[in-house]
């Protein structure tokens, strides 16, 4: 067994993800549900044949707050650079298509207690953290899982399910759309992030 799947192996059997550097991968092997289109590097973008606008993520300790959205692909190059002049190493930063936020219904982050799910989330079509910024409600229990179970494809809050099994004092970070959407067929519902840090 290589390295990277006994690593991969000993996080899910621990049944927490630690850092951002475990979040990521499992992220990228596609073990934590559906999510967008990510690419690696900008070469990645251009040999992909991507033309539509992208999310920019710098990873790292300088990260925080300096993530780019709904940037045009004419536009990224220059971003980069931008980030690289403020002390973020250009290999700290990965892509993912934009997200549509006008087809957004409810995003936010969930977690389970002893009162079954609790939900922090916003309504507001904007990105996550923008909107958590513009309106933040709150609801757990039975209301809770009955509003996603309500808004969210069969499939997608099956995934929602089963990564609270694997990983049940995580926060999950997700989005849910009005339109399928990712790189699994028949959900509606994005995975942005797992994690117990």
């Amino acid at each position: 067994m290589m390295l990277e799947e006994k690593e991969v192996h000993r996080i899910i059997s621990s049944g927490k993800i630690v850092s951002k550097e475990e979040f990521y991968l499992l992220y990228n092997q596609g073990l934590l549900g559906n999510r967008l289109i990510c690419w690696s590097t900008y070469d990645e973008i251009l040999k992909s044949g991507w033309g539509n606008p992208v999310c920019i993520r710098p990873k790292g300790l300088n990260a925080r707050g300096k993530t780019k959205y709904n940037i045009p692909l004419i536009d990224v190059r220059k971003e980069i650079d931008d980030l690289v002049s403020k002390g973020i190493k250009e290999k700290d930063i990965t892509f993912n298509q934009s997200a549509p936020d006008d087809k957004l219904i409810l995003q936010g982050e969930l977690t389970k207690n002893h009162l079954g799910f609790c939900l922090h989330y916003s309504t507001v079509k904007k990105p996550m953290a923008l909107a958590l910024k513009e309106e933040q409600k709150n609801i757990s229990g039975l209301k809770a899982k009955t509003l996603l179970e309500s808004i969210m494809l069969p499939q997608s809050f099956a995934d929602i399910e089963n990564l609270l099994e694997l990983f049940p004092d995580a926060i999950i970070e997700f989005g849910v759309y009005s339109e399928i959407i990712g790189n699994l067929p028949g959900r509606n519902t994005i995975i942005w992030e797992v994690r117990d840090y």
